[in-house]
């Protein structure tokens, strides 16, 4: 591949990495207030079992972010593994609407935060690749700028279809 192919593949691949961080900004921080919301006034769930449905993604999250960290920086196969995260994540979102008994939201809560955590190092180590050290700080700014354009724009589509449709949809919203 000729030098100025590659440049212009890497410069197409930095700018993919705004869009990629727009989408995955809801993704990337799962549904727990809009599943509390779901479960109390939908399926009428009392506090405690919501309580457990909330603190699963996170403990989850905390017992595997070592193990995924070494697992992004070893496998060459990142957007691969960022893919099948996001599939996990939009899978346990459907399945958290379509069957809302304890073990199936517990189980795609514990799956979400399984999933979660590969997001910010795969993010960061294709960051990392594509810009080098000397830009990876600019770049992960920038990131971030988009990331939280993502979440506003979830937390406003979210509001809409909750509000003019169904709670339910808020689920396929991130699926």
């Amino acid at each position: 591949m000729p030098a100025s192919d590659s440049a212009a593949v890497k410069r197409r691949s930095v700018r993919a990495l705004a869009p990629l961080n727009l989408f995955l900004a809801d993704v990337r921080d799962g549904v727990g207030p809009y599943l509390a919301i779901y479960l109390l006034t939908v399926r009428h769930w009392a506090p405690g079992p919501i309580g457990i449905a909330m603190a699963l993604p996170g403990l989850v999250a905390v017992l595997l972010q070592t193990p995924a960290g070494t697992l992004v920086d070893t496998t060459k196969r990142k957007r691969e593994l960022l893919v099948l995260a996001s599939v996990v994540v939009a899978l346990s979102c459907v399945a958290a609407v379509t069957f809302t008994i304890r073990p199936v939201i517990y189980l795609t809560q514990a799956l979400t935060g399984a999933a979660t955590t590969v997001y910010a190092p795969v993010v960061a180590a294709i960051t990392l690749g594509l810009v080098g050290h000397r830009r990876f700080a600019h770049q992960t700014g920038r990131n971030e700028a988009f990331n939280h354009a993502g979440n506003v724009l979830a937390a406003a589509l979210a509001g809409l279809i909750g509000y003019y449709w169904r709670y339910e949809g808020i689920f396929y919203l991130v699926a």
